[in-house]
C-alpha cells in the first residue's frame, strides 16, 4: 500500500459520525467506489474526501486520497467526543502515523518516520498495540519483509477490533467531501 487515510470511531453511526464533521448537508451522498471516488473527486493530496462505511460497532471512515485530514487533532478530537477515535495515515515510505484519541482529548500519537514511541497523555494503549506486532524491536525496522503501514494496521486491528471486510472496502460506499472542514 503506497498511501491510505483509515479513521475510526466506536459506537457512532455514519451519520452520526459524517454530522459531527459538519458535512451532513451534503445528503443524499454519492455511492462510489475507490476507482469511482477518485475519478468525481480527483487526484492530489488537496482533494479530501472520504468514503463511509460500518463494520461492528466501527464508522470507518476510507481517504479516497491520503489526505490525512481527519489525523488532524482538532477533527479527531471533534470525532472522539463522547467515544473513542482512532486514525492511520500513510503517505510516503517510513511517514505512517497513528493518532487515539478518546472524550475529546488526544490520548497518544505515533509518527514511525521517528522510530520512537507513541508521546501523549496516555500512550499505553497504542504503545501496546504496536510492541505486539513488534515495532520497537530493531530487528523488523532493519528487515526487508517487515512492513510497517501492514504491522500498523494489524496493530489496530488487534487492539481495537477493527476488521474491515474486502468487500466492503471495494464495493460502492457513501462518499462525502471533506474541503470545508476545519482541521
Amino acid at each position: 500500500m503506497d498511501l491510505f487515510g483509515i479513521t475510526c470511531v466506536r459506537g457512532l453511526s455514519p451519520d452520526e459520525v459524517v454530522s459531527r464533521l459538519d458535512v451532513a448537508g451534503q445528503a443524499p451522498y454519492p455511492q462510489f467506489t475507490h476507482k469511482e471516488a477518485i475519478q468525481h473527486f480527483g487526484h492530489g493530496f488537496e482533494t479530501s474526501a472520504v468514503r463511509v462505511c460500518g463494520s461492528g460497532e466501527w464508522t470507518i471512515l476510507l481517504d479516497v486520497e491520503a489526505h490525512g485530514r481527519l489525523l488532524q487533532t482538532p477533527v479527531l478530537t471533534r470525532l472522539s467526543v463522547g467515544t473513542e477515535a482512532v486514525s492511520v495515515w500513510k503517505l510516503l515510505d517510513s511517514t505512517t502515523q497513528i493518532s487515539h484519541a478518546r472524550d475529546g482529548e488526544l490520548l497518544a500519537h505515533f509518527n514511525a518516520w521517528t522510530f520512537e514511541p507513541a508521546e501523549g497523555i496516555d500512550t499505553s494503549r497504542l504503545n501496546h498495540a504496536l510492541s505486539d506486532v513488534g515495532f520497537f524491536l530493531e530487528e523488523n525496522w532493519e528487515s526487508d519483509e517487515w512492513s510497517v503501514p501492514d504491522s500498523a494496521l494489524l496493530a489496530l486491528e488487534r487492539e481495537f477490533g477493527l476488521v474491515l471486510p474486502p468487500e466492503i472496502a471495494h464495493g460502492p460506499l457513501p462518499t462525502v467531501s471533506l474541503q470545508h472542514v476545519q482541521g
